[in-house]
This record gives structure tokens, sequence and C-alpha cells, in this order.
């Protein structure tokens, strides 16, 4: 009886592992039970990798919710090609280029 739970804990940590990174996000958003949270606490708790892993998803939570509000142009790199050839002087006159 004792191998068998010996066998199981392994297992277990490694379901644990899979299921802690799987479900951080809704256990930082609050949206986890009671049960689920604490699956992952325990796990984390005892795995330095997963305890780092939500450390840096906290991190980035935190960062994205201060942009939260900013207001960042998007313009795309064919909108940002298009300006410049806009903006650009017309050095020959307008006529087209030669062909290739």
């Amino acid at each position: 009886m004792m191998m068998r739970a010996v066998l199981l804990h392994p297992v277990r940590f490694h379901r644990d592992h899979r299921f802690t990174r799987t479900q951080a996000s809704a256990y930082l958003d609050g949206e986890l039970g009671p049960d689920d949270r604490g699956r992952i606490e325990s796990h984390t708790h005892m795995c330095p990798p997963c305890a780092r892993f939500m450390a840096g998803l906290r991190r980035t939570v935190s960062a994205l919710s201060k942009l939260r509000g900013t207001e960042t142009p998007l313009v795309s790199v064919s909108d940002g090609v298009l300006a410049r050839l806009r903006d650009e002087p017309d050095n020959d006159g307008g006529a087209a280029p030669p062909p290739v």
C-alpha cells in the first residue's frame, strides 16, 4: 500500500503542474472555485518553476492593467510605408520607374 501512494504522488504532481499552467489565468482572474484555487496554491508552494511562472504572469497582468486607458496608435507597416512615400519629394518629375 505504501508503494502505491509513493507512485501516485509523482503522477499527481505532474497533473497539478500541467493544471497550474493551464488554469493560471483563471486563477488570477478569480474564476476558479475553492478546490481548484487550493490545488494551484499548494502546487505552487511545492513547485518553484510554477511559482516563478505565476509570479511572472502576475507581473504581466499588472503591467498590462497599468497600460489600460493609454492610447497607442496602431499603425501597420504598410500604412507607415505609404505615409513615407507620400511625404518624400518627387525627384524624377513623376515618371514611372524603368521596367525590370
